[in-house]
């Protein structure tokens, strides 16, 4: 049976209400880091080529946003799964770091927790350092993450992973995570 749009926007939604509850800690981590994972569009800044990917149905919630810009990319021109044939979308915050948390991603809203699969099947969070183009104070710091945010966000990667393109992306992003490097810290 097919979703309809708005059934899909109402789903994303929902994950979105449930991750606006929890944070990663009980302060705004940003101050950390003067919010560099946000400032990816500065002319001097590492991150430039920092682009959030959305998730199957997350494009909805942006199509008529005046804060952020939304783009796709044909997924053979990316390094995902052969399996993946939908368009995958990106969107970019067009004032940074001042864009409407309201309708943040599942990624930020989830950061710095990482969806990984081991290749025993088994689901986890985790914390990787090297799956970001900038140094993470919660991750270089070993700072403990509230356990209300980590639980929350294990339930809806749970739910998210339900959706074949999302597993096949997890999964596949795991694998590559293996193969290149060992190191990351599993949380859940």
């Amino acid at each position: 049976m097919q979703i309809t749009a708005e059934e899909m926007k109402k789903s994303i939604q929902k994950l979105y209400n449930m991750l606006e509850e929890v944070t990663p800690l009980d302060y705004d981590c940003g101050t950390l880091c003067n919010e560099v994972c946000c400032l990816y569009d500065e002319e001097d800044c590492p991150n430039k080529d920092l682009v959030l990917y959305l998730l199957p149905g997350e494009e909805l919630m942006y199509e008529n946003s005046k804060y952020f810009d939304l783009y796709y990319i044909d997924p053979k021109e990316l390094d995902y799964p052969r399996s993946w044939k939908d368009e995958v979308f990106i969107v970019e915050c067009n004032n940074p770091p001042h864009c409407d948390r309201k309708i943040r991603p599942i990624q930020c809203r989830t950061f710095p927790l990482i969806p990984h699969i081991t290749k025993d099947g088994k689901f986890h969070l985790i914390l990787d350092k090297n799956e970001f183009p900038y140094e993470c104070p919660i991750i270089r710091d070993n700072i403990p993450l509230n356990e209300d945010f980590i639980q929350v966000t294990y339930k809806v990667w749970k739910i998210l992973i339900t959706n074949p393109n999302v597993h096949a992306l997890i999964q596949f992003d795991s694998r590559r995570r293996d193969n290149k490097r060992k190191g990351y810290k599993i949380i859940i």
